[in-house]
Order: structure tokens, then sequence, then C-alpha cells
């Protein structure tokens, strides 16, 4: 895929359909920590990463997904966040290794757990600038989809898991989408907290998630990805007919059928004046637990 600025959109060419995996929370095993990287916020993770989130987030389950999509042959990869379980400079430069071994084409925005304290920008989210941009949201493009990445996560206090997408990025997603949109493009908007009440608790809720979709009502939008919630959900954009598909963590081992490890399949392809969305949900053997399609109009609002 291809990066796209809105003064460079053009009517898309969609000459076969664009095959999208979507994972999210793999929550890497992390490298080693350094004490003086723990006094802080981090510290309060690691220790339930040594009690409790080691024994459940497993590198075997996520290598399986991973080899799962591989046997699908899709054309590009969408990672919603959590990449790193405590965002240390070591854990970014683990999870870009990661992302360049990926089966196919990787796009990433960042979690909570990536932006859990402040750091320099070339120590953390720069060190994934060939998979996304150096500044969000940002648009990459293939045969007339164009995938948008906003980024939600922010520092927030001990115990608290909470997203903001910002004014700033709320005003550049609303010209972004636009101009997608009057371009005919199918706009898959990512994101990694849920933007929509219910779906997580409040302390780890998207704070702005009323602006957000309300740009979204207001410019329309084809389908939007999230992660966070480790929960594999369908539901829609408060206020539109714009789905809004969840994803369970991409290691997650769990009793509960809706919390176990799973990835999207998305096939977008054209169909009259809108765009045919098909989507099925796999576990790591394979299984499909879930499947569901749209036909949205083509610049769709809500």
């Amino acid at each position: 895929m291809s990066h796209t600025r809105p003064a460079e959109t053009r009517s898309p060419r969609n000459t076969r359909a664009v095959t999208l995996a979507h994972l999210s929370d793999p929550h890497l095993p992390p490298p080693p920590v350094h004490w003086l990287q723990a006094l802080n916020k981090r510290a309060l993770s690691l220790l339930s990463w040594k009690k409790h989130r080691r024994h459940v987030h497993l590198a075997a389950t996520c290598s399986a997904i991973v080899k799962d999509i591989a046997r699908n042959d899709v054309d590009a990869i969408l990672v919603s966040g959590d990449l790193t379980n405590f965002g240390t400079p070591d854990e970014f430069a683990l999870a870009a290794n990661w992302l360049k071994q990926l089966p196919a084409t990787a796009m990433v925005i960042p979690g909570n757990h990536d932006c859990m304290i402040r750091q320099p920008a070339e120590k953390g989210l720069l060190q994934w600038k060939s998979w996304s941009a150096a500044s969000y949201p940002y648009a990459r493009t293939q045969n007339g989809v164009a995938v948008i990445g906003v980024n939600s996560g922010v520092p927030t206090p001990p115990f608290m898991a909470y997203g903001r997408v910002g004014r700033r990025q709320l005003a550049r997603l609303e010209i972004l989408l636009t101009e997608l949109g009057n371009a005919g493009l199918c706009r898959v908007v990512m994101i990694h907290h849920p933007p929509r009440r219910g779906l997580v608790t409040w302390r780890k809720s998207l704070h702005d998630y009323r602006a957000f979709a309300q740009v979204l009502k207001r410019t329309g939008a084809e389908i939007v990805l999230h992660g966070h919630s480790h929960d594999a959900t369908l539901t829609h954009i408060p206020g539109t007919d714009i789905p809004l598909l969840g994803v369970a963590s991409a290691s997650l081992t769990d009793k509960r059928e809706h919390r176990q490890a799973c990835w999207n399949h998305l096939v977008i392809h054209p169909q009259g004046d809108g765009w045919a969305i098909g989507m099925s949900r796999h576990k790591p053997d394979g299984q499909i637990t879930e499947k569901a399609s749209w036909v949205r109009p083509r610049n769709s609002q809500a």
C-alpha cells in the first residue's frame, strides 16, 4: 500500500478485491526492563505482567495467528495497537522487527500500552514510522481502499488506560475522510480504543468518542476497526450505521469464547455504486467462528 495525502487522492482503479487481516493487542513478550525504566507507571504494569498477564498472553498463540494469516495470502495486515507491554524503547525495536517479518505489508497504530509514558518520539513511535507515519492520522491506499490510522494512545495516571484523539487529529481526520470519500475510496478507519460506550469500562474508554463519532457522522466511513477491549465484537459507531469491528487480543488464552485469540479477515471489492465488505473471524487454527457482510454506498455518510 502507498501513503496518500488528501491533496493527492485520485479516483480509484478497482480491478480486484482487496483483502485485509486485522489483529490487535499482541502484547509481544518483552525484553528485560531496567529498573530505571520502571520508576513510573511501568512498575504497576510490570507487576501485572509477572503475576498474571505473561501466563495468558502467549507468544505461541500470536505466532499461530500470524501463520493462519499467511495461509490466507492477504494484501495487508492491520495492527490496531498494544504491540508492547510497557512501551520501552527496546520493546518498540522488538515490535519493529516483528512487523518487518509479518507475511504481508503491515500498517500499525499505537495503543495505550505503547503510549504508557511520555518519551522522545525517536525512542518510541518513530521506530514504527515505516508501518505508519510521523504523525496521525495517516492514510495508505491500494486499489481503491484507503486505510486511515488514528492514534488514541495517551499517557494516563496509574490504574487508568483511557484514550483521546484530540482536536488536532479530529480536524485532520475530517479533512482526510472528506477528501478520500470525494475521491470514491473505501475508507477503513483503524483506532485502538473503541469509539462508543459500553465496550470497556470508563477508565479504559475513549474520552472523546462523541466528537469522534460526530466527525464520522458528517464525513462517512465504510468500516471502523478497533482493539483494546480484548473482545471480539460487532457494533456500530453511535448515531450511524457504520460497522464497528473489534477483535480479541492476538495472544490471549481465555475460556470465554469472545475473548479467545482471533483475527478478522476482510474482503473488500466494488459492487455497483458501492463497496461490498465481507468479514470472517478466524481462530489461530483457522476455524471460522463468525461471518458478516455489508454493502456500503460509495462516499457513504451515516
